[in-house]
């Protein structure tokens, strides 16, 4: 490759007049570039920022759509051994005795033990019976205990039956045990022989033992008894779920249901706090720095002013709940010059301890409720091809336009370069030679006769 010098024939410095031309071309166009870049890059980031703030208050208005969370009740049992309550917002607040007579259990059934688990069995088939359900699972000549259970396991059809394999000191055998509590779930084995008495000698008559009889629960609730097929009790007293854990008919425990108002108050606290944080980002993300004048990333954005006046019109709507309109103002939230709520600490514990259907609808009521309103408008702009994705998508195109021209005008400023050196070195290619023709010319002149060299 042929090596080039620049600014010999003129002494000038070439390579930096160039730079300094196109420089002077391409900063400012440069400098326009990154500024969009660095405000696309903000807007971004800004409506990530509202995204996430909007999430968390929809998470907090989903809360209270149902209004499970506006009635809560809180249940004692005394810490009784026999049993652990739950209550819903059904449960009336009230006071029970208890009795748990009888836990319920799972049958249980185990066949013939064996002196080798891994032994064949048999061939025919195994048919099973469990609460008016049917299947039947096929054995073949080679399979031995584990084969068996793995096919019971796995049938598609299996109703309710798990079979182990358990080794005593008896020997081995499979063990097949209800998947259910109660005595409904009682299960029934008749085994087939194809060849051979195998099967039938391993599961059928006195072969096939009850290891564990089925049970129902028994217990009692203020002296009236009640009979279930499982340990967990939905239907002793609306409302209320009971866990049986252990059986005493000698021993009563007491269960007493209250509305639990310091929930409902931390519930209602929470929505309060995600609403006012969500005003918050609106506002730094829409502020306008009069000092510094310096605007926020969505600093005067169509999208976020919509937002906002949706937000602050709902907040001052009135629900008409069982023929009343109500208003959060009238449970103790009301909202201040900015926008934001503020809690009336007796106001909202009165409406709490004397007036919960009025939380429960303003809240809660299908399509008007408050929180069912919050989180349809949450829900238009986080979710996919919402509003705010909607305004990304049209970020990300500005960014893609913005590096097709920064890549345009690089090529732009490439060839500016280029032309520039030609220029600049043809012009100090005719400055060599003009030099080369002026000192040859004043050779020539001082060759002649008669002239004087002046020092």
């Amino acid at each position: 490759m042929a090596l080039t010098a620049t600014g010999i024939g003129s002494g000038l410095d070439i390579s930096t007049i160039v730079k300094v031309l196109v420089d002077a071309e391409k900063l400012p166009k440069e400098a326009i570039f990154n500024r969009t870049e660095d405000r696309i890059n903000a807007k971004v980031s800004a409506i990530g920022t509202l995204k996430s703030a909007l999430s968390n208050f929809q998470d907090a208005a989903k809360k209270l759509q149902s209004g499970e969370l506006l009635s809560q009740r809180k249940v004692s049992t005394g810490d009784s051994p026999y049993f652990t309550a739950k209550a819903s917002s059904l449960a009336q607040s009230g006071s029970y005795s208890i009795k748990v007579e009888q836990l319920a259990q799972a049958h249980k059934v185990g066949g013939a033990h064996v002196t080798d688990p891994k032994a064949a069995v048999g061939e025919g088939s195994l048919d099973f019976s469990i609460n008016g359900e049917n299947f039947s699972v096929g054995v073949d000549p080679a399979d031995d205990l584990y084969a068996i259970a793995a096919k019971v396991n796995s049938a598609s059809d299996n109703s309710g039956v798990v079979a182990t394999v358990v080794k005593s000191d008896a020997g081995s055998q499979i063990v097949f045990s209800s998947a259910k509590t109660g005595l409904d779930n009682q299960i029934s084995v008749v085994a087939n022989d194809i060849a051979g008495t195998g099967l039938n000698d391993m599961f059928n008559g006195t072969n096939l033992n009850t290891l564990v009889d089925a049970k129902n629960s028994i217990i009692e609730v203020d002296g009236q008894k009640l009979t279930s097929q499982s340990n967990s009790v939905t239907d002793a007293i609306a409302g209320i779920t009971l866990d049986l854990t252990k059986a005493d008919l000698n021993s009563t425990s007491t269960l007493t249901v209250e509305q639990d108002n310091e929930a409902v108050k931390e519930n209602l606290k929470s929505f309060v706090e995600t609403y006012n944080s969500l005003l918050t980002s609106i506002e730094k993300l829409s502020s306008y720095d009069a000092d510094k004048k310096t605007a926020a990333a969505l600093q005067g954005d169509s999208m976020i002013r919509s937002l906002e006046s949706q937000l602050r019109n709902m907040v001052s709507e009135r629900v008409s709940v069982d023929g009343s309109n109500v208003a959060l103002y009238d449970i103790g939230l009301s909202t201040d010059r900015y926008g934001k709520l503020n809690i009336d600490e007796a106001k909202l514990d009165e409406s709490i301890a004397n007036n919960m259907s009025s939380i429960e609808g303003l809240f809660s009521t299908p399509s008007t409720g408050l929180a069912n309103r919050f989180d349809e408008l949450a829900n238009n702009y986080v979710k996919t091809g919402g509003v705010i994705d909607n305004r990304k998508n049209s970020y990300t195109e500005e960014t893609k336009r913005l590096t097709l021209q920064r890549e345009s005008f690089s090529l732009k400023m490439a060839q500016l370069e280029s032309r520039l050196l030609k220029q600049f070195n043809a012009m100090d290619l005719v400055v060599a030679q003009l030099n080369q023709q002026s000192a040859g010319l004043v050779d020539r002149l001082n060759s002649l006769p008669g002239a004087v060299s002046k020092n």
